[in-house]
């Protein structure tokens, strides 16, 4: 399966060794962006994959495009508009204090100010099986969402596969607000074969609410195969953050139209957490592409979001092998 994903690519400048931006004159480039994580991931895992995007025509954008040929995401999608690329500086936390992220320019990216009309959907889509949509997409520019809308109409219309997450940030949504995300979301979903979400998302932003005649137990699965049911959802994924004393855990649940498995709880050693959801999604999604079970599938995409938990970067570099390992050896630290 060809796997495609349309989203920005974002240039990521963290400090050192934990320090604060105070305490530093130094300062880690990366390039990434959820398409940019989740294509290199199943890219890893040996899938073809390719990015539609735009960046700017200066030395940042050859050196974002570089990289997406290093992470083995296709570029021939990755087109040119724009003077800008949108950035974040990610001061990880320590202890008690949280990871900070600070972002720039994100709306007057290349991305941010491009349409529809700046992208050749047809032509990309006859090369394309599945496409990710990230839900940033709606909430950073008119141009961002028309041009998803676009894209995910002309896609499904296709019969290609059209996987979309929520991604909601309130951040991005302070002007617009819940009840106009709400009608964007409502607008593309009828597109989507594949959503990641949460039990929040169709509470909070959909507005659908838990069923009171459900036993509490049974209340998440009985919400979600009603959203499935309205908007015609094949899969549904997430994953749900767990605390106990010192220690977290993170699992992940899948459905499909009739099925609802959850993932065995897994201990997070967090090195770095920005973009281990995408890790997740990358297994989900590889799961799909090869028709695993259920069981399968979000077995493998916890253990590739906890082990993308250990990597510094957004960008989860795991392999098949080192996934499997974590899942059969658990207890086997060194490898020689």
């Amino acid at each position: 399966m060809r796997i495609a994903a349309f989203g920005e690519i974002m240039m990521r400048l963290t400090p050192p060794e934990y320090l604060m931006l105070e305490q530093t004159k130094e300062l880690r480039l990366d390039f990434t962006g959820t398409g940019v994580n989740i294509l290199s991931n199943l890219a890893h895992f040996g899938c073809q994959t390719s990015l539609l995007t735009n960046l700017p025509n200066n030395r940042l954008g050859e050196a974002a495009k570089a990289s997406v040929r290093q992470l083995g995401i296709q570029d021939h999608w990755v087109g040119i508009s724009g003077d800008h690329i949108g950035s974040y500086f990610a001061e990880m936390g320590f202890g008690p204090r949280p990871t900070q992220v600070t972002y720039q320019n994100r709306r007057n990216s290349s991305f941010g100010v491009s349409g529809a009309s700046n992208y050749d959907f047809d032509a990309f889509l006859a090369e394309t099986d599945l496409v990710h949509i990230c839900g940033i997409s709606l909430s950073l520019t008119e141009k961002t969402r028309e041009a998803a809308f676009v894209l995910a109409e002309k896609a499904h219309v296709l019969g290609k596969k059209v996987c979309f997450d929520f991604n909601f940030r309130p951040s991005l949504n302070e002007v617009h607000g819940v009840a106009f995300m709400k009608e964007q979301y409502e607008k593309m979903l009828p597109y989507c074969d594949l959503v990641f979400g949460s039990q929040r998302d169709l509470t909070d932003l959909l507005d659908m609410p838990l069923s009171e005649t459900v036993d509490c137990a049974n209340q998440f699965e009985e919400l979600v195969h009603r959203f499935m049911t309205k908007y015609q959802i094949e899969r549904f994924a997430g994953t749900i953050r767990q605390g106990e004393g010192d220690k977290h855990y993170l699992t992940g649940f899948l459905f499909d139209s009739e099925n609802y498995v959850q993932a065995a709880p897994r201990e997070i050693i967090n090195l770095d957490r920005i973009g281990a959801g995408d890790g997740y999604a990358a297994g989900i999604l590889l799961g799909y592409s090869e028709s695993w079970s259920l069981v399968e599938s979000v077995e493998f995409a916890i253990a590739n979001g906890v082990l993308a938990h250990t990597i510094q970067g957004d960008v989860p570099l795991t392999t098949r092998k080192q996934v499997r390992h974590i899942m059969e050896q658990p207890t086997v630290d060194l490898i020689r």
